[in-house]
């Protein structure tokens, strides 16, 4: 039984999907608009107000930090034969990178599209997503090493089959988040949040138990719901604090 327990868990696991904040696979309805000329310009245009203002957002809140931590790198791998991918990922610098692959840039319909998924990567850094991912890997590699060791199975087995758990348990939650700081990030740029999540619509996403995305029609919600928070501050001529 102990065995088979070990076995029904590595299968399980094994069909997970990763959730880590570096490159990750092709996403189903990205598909090519425009040139990769036009789509360089657009990149170069938006990026130019998003950066300064994701950098100066950032730095609001973590003011205790060291300023490295919202220096943001921005970087376009352009290499055609790469998958659409944009990901927001740490510099051996210690600073924060958010990349943008040439394939994805030229599958976003407008600036408004593409300054929403820089204001996602950001809201990455900004969440401290990663610093949680390998927190919560850590913690389910201790508890499946002691779970697995108390039914008399290897302990390595449980560590392993524990950090995979633990590193991709709050995936969903974390893109939601992101998802909220975006709508207010591209909002104070000047640019159509609800239009840019709009992106969404093309594109997949799973609400299977551990799947890295959740649902479109989820993100699109969360954006929705952001939105009217930060439209009812106005409203009453405050501006709508940035929490997730």
């Amino acid at each position: 039984m102990r065995k088979l327990i070990a076995v029904a868990l590595l299968g399980f696991i094994t069909a997970c999907t990763s959730t880590t904040e570096q490159p990750s696979k092709s996403r189903p309805g990205f598909t090519a608009v425009r040139s990769a000329d036009s789509a360089l310009a657009a990149y170069s245009r938006v990026s130019k107000r998003m950066e300064p203002l994701s950098e100066q957002i950032c730095r609001s809140i973590h003011a205790n930090k060291p300023r490295t931590f919202c220096d943001f790198q921005v970087k376009v791998i352009n290499d055609p034969k790469l998958p659409p991918n944009a990901f927001q990922t740490i510099g051996k610098d210690g600073r924060p990178i958010i990349a943008f692959n040439i394939n994805i840039l030229r599958s976003f319909n407008n600036d408004d599209e593409l300054a929403f998924v820089f204001a996602h990567e950001a809201g990455h850094q900004i969440a401290q997503h990663i610093e949680k991912s390998q927190a919560n890997a850590l913690a389910g590699a201790v508890l499946g090493g002691i779970l697995v060791a108390v039914a008399g199975g290897d302990a390595q087995v449980g560590v392993d089959i524990g950090g995979s758990v633990g590193g991709r348990s709050y995936s969903k939650k974390f893109e939601l988040q992101a998802d909220t700081i975006a709508a207010h990030i591209t909002d104070r740029s000047g640019y159509n949040a609800k239009r840019g999540a709009k992106v969404y619509e093309r594109v997949g996403g799973s609400s299977a138990l551990l799947a890295t995305h959740p649902p479109s029609s989820e993100r699109v919600a969360r954006v929705s719901s952001t939105l009217k928070q930060i439209d009812a501050a106005k409203a009453q001529g405050r501006r709508a604090p940035i929490a997730w």
